[in-house]
């Protein structure tokens, strides 16, 4: 029997191919509208898709470019046990790249280096039953794709813009706000951070929603709170970054999304969504600490999340081995955007999806880094030991978005 933290090849059926090149492809995912690519698998055992730059864990820094890429092979859940193989053509042949065995969702995923898209590759997945159609490579990229490897010494302030620099009492933050101070970059990542306030003296005693009772008395903190809303957007397609979480509850550190432009519309198609891509509320979180889950529309609209609460089930499953953890080593956390569904994924393993069609967003959105510490969070942090255990960081290796060709609209409303 496989421990609890099952290594990634047997915990999400994948398999590492090492030989080969990596399919680079707008084809899009299981959940996305229907493509020709699809609707020629229509009769096939399988259909096959690919999703860029989504696996990557580790212990050691690396660069965006350098992460693999997602092969994905769908099929019956009734195959589930039984073993896919992934094959590339070559010449007027099909090379085997590697086999997994298909898990209990169908699934068969293949791990394949990045390539350039000038050098197409044709991929198909087999397996029981007769294999997919060939998938012929071509590139995600568009001239708005956005990637930041954070290799400087400092945030670079033409993508980046720091946010909510204000205490939001009615967001649950009356004891934090954004702060410069609290994001620093260097030796190739961005640190984000919540860390105590020392310009201010007072306590801060943060009252429980709609009670006249208190969560404490805090000292002041100031949190890391960056995103490109002035600068990179995205509609449809990849966004995923490479992070190692801080370790302590008593805040949450997230990659996330929300609309550029706000209109007002009731409507998330009108008005865009919160894509909360990953929330991590700190180690021995009853939970497991991991959620994903979007507002609809944006701005207090109502929460939809994965499981309909959000939490993702077991999220021991999705790490390296027994001495791994979401503090200890990178990984790699995205979304799949598609105009009928939320692929939410860590290493390229599914952790679930969110297709209800009033969820979706239709506008541009741009991604947010954070790490913030609300009210309702401060008394977690052990023993209440602002001295002892802040600050808490985050460090995030490097973020990227692949913007589908078929969203792209224009930078201006």
């Amino acid at each position: 029997m496989l421990p609890i933290r099952k290594k990634i090849a047997a915990g999400a059926g994948l398999v590492m191919v090492t030989a080969g090149i990596a399919a680079l492809t707008q084809t899009a995912g299981p959940a996305s509208s229907a493509s020709p690519a699809l609707a020629r698998q229509a009769k096939a055992a399988v259909t096959v898709s690919i999703v860029p730059g989504v696996i990557d864990p580790g212990s050691s820094l690396k660069k965006a470019r350098s992460a693999k890429w997602a092969v994905i092979g769908k099929f019956a859940a009734n195959k589930a046990g039984k073993k896919a193989t992934l094959q590339r053509q070559s010449g007027s042949s099909w090379v085997t790249e590697g086999k997994v065995e298909i898990d209990k969702k169908g699934l068969a995923l293949f791990a394949v280096p990045p390539a350039s898209a000038s050098k197409p590759v044709t991929y198909r997945v087999d397996g029981p039953g007769s294999p997919s159609a060939p998938v012929i490579t071509s590139s995600w990229g568009t001239p708005i794709d956005f990637v930041d490897d954070f290799s400087g010494r400092r945030l670079n302030l033409a993508n980046w813009q720091h946010r909510a620099q204000d205490y939001f009492p009615e967001s649950q933050r009356g004891c934090s706000k954004g702060d410069p101070r609290a994001v620093k970059v260097g030796k190739g990542t961005a640190q984000l951070s919540v860390l105590v306030d020392k310009s201010v003296t007072k306590l801060c005693r943060p009252k429980k929603p709609n009670r006249d009772v208190i969560f404490g008395k805090f000292r002041y903190r100031l949190n890391a709170n960056i995103g490109t809303g002035g600068t990179h957007g995205i509609r449809y397609g990849v966004v995923a970054a490479r992070i190692k979480f801080n370790p302590l509850q008593g805040q949450h550190a997230s990659l996330w999304m929300q609309p550029t432009y706000i209109n007002g519309s009731t409507q998330a198609a009108v008005q865009g969504t919160e894509i909360d891509i990953i929330e991590w509320f700190g180690k021995d979180t009853p939970s497991g600490g991991l959620t994903s889950f979007v507002y609809a529309p944006s701005y207090g609209g109502k929460k939809i999340g994965l499981g309909g609460d959000g939490w993702i089930k077991d999220p021991e499953q999705y790490l390296m081995n027994e001495k791994d953890d979401f503090y200890k080593r990178y990984h790699v956390y995205s979304v799949e955007w598609t105009p009928s569904a939320y692929i939410f994924r860590i290493d390229g393993q599914e952790t679930g999806r969110i297709t209800k069609a009033s969820s979706i967003s239709r506008v541009l959105e741009y991604p947010i880094l954070s790490i913030l510490s609300s009210d309702y969070e401060l008394a977690k942090l052990p023993d209440r030991d602002e001295k002892k255990n802040l600050p808490q960081t985050m460090n995030v290796d490097w973020i990227k978005t692949w913007q589908s060709p078929t969203g792209i609209i224009p930078s201006t409303p």
